[in-house]
């Protein structure tokens, strides 16, 4: 990822005359939601995002220099109690989040959104209030992985799984029964 902002909103920054925004791309299993934390639509890169103003909160983003995966949040309020559970069968561990950070002047925006987090979303918290619900969507980076034993075995069954054809595995099953003798 870029570690440098758009000419043109480094320039816009420096004048201290813009409106900071955030946008979002979140997957679920029926769609994805492109929203931004305005009212109104916002089109960038041809695809628009629907403004939810106030009702979306970002948790803090961190980034650091060692090998560490740093992941944040994304709390949606104001969500109707009858709409709770068609909200919750819809999200899905693993599905792809972006995150982006923009700047806006007289309504337009200024040069490139920031991409500021690119990862996937865990199990949701669900928080209850008097009226309404909050959802709290716990975002990690795909460094997480790294850290997860992984499900692969090197047998022949397991590499036809991925490549049906191939059958470079085929002699680890023999080894198994096989007693070798060294020097």
């Amino acid at each position: 990822m870029s570690r440098q902002l758009d000419s043109n909103m480094a320039a816009a920054v420096a004048t201290g005359n813009i409106s900071p925004f955030f946008m979002a791309m979140l997957s679920f299993k029926t769609q994805q939601q492109w929203v931004w934390t305005g009212v109104g639509t916002l089109v960038w890169n041809s695809q628009p995002f629907v403004g939810i103003g106030s009702a979306a909160k970002i948790g803090t983003i961190q980034e650091g220099v060692d090998v560490h995966a740093y992941g944040t949040t994304v709390t949606l309020s104001g969500i109707d109690p009858v709409l709770l559970a068609e909200c919750m069968t819809d999200m899905v561990p693993g599905a792809q989040a972006t995150l982006w950070f923009g700047l806006l002047a007289n309504g337009a925006i200024i040069g490139s959104p920031y991409q500021i987090f690119n990862g996937t979303m865990d199990q949701p918290i669900v928080s209850y209030g008097t009226d309404t619900v909050s959802i709290t969507l716990a975002l990690e980076t795909r460094m997480l992985d790294l850290s997860r034993a992984s499900s692969r075995r090197y047998t022949s069954a397991d590499q036809r799984l991925y490549h049906p054809t191939d059958s470079s595995f085929g002699w680890v099953e023999s080894l198994n029964d096989q007693a070798d003798v060294w020097g």
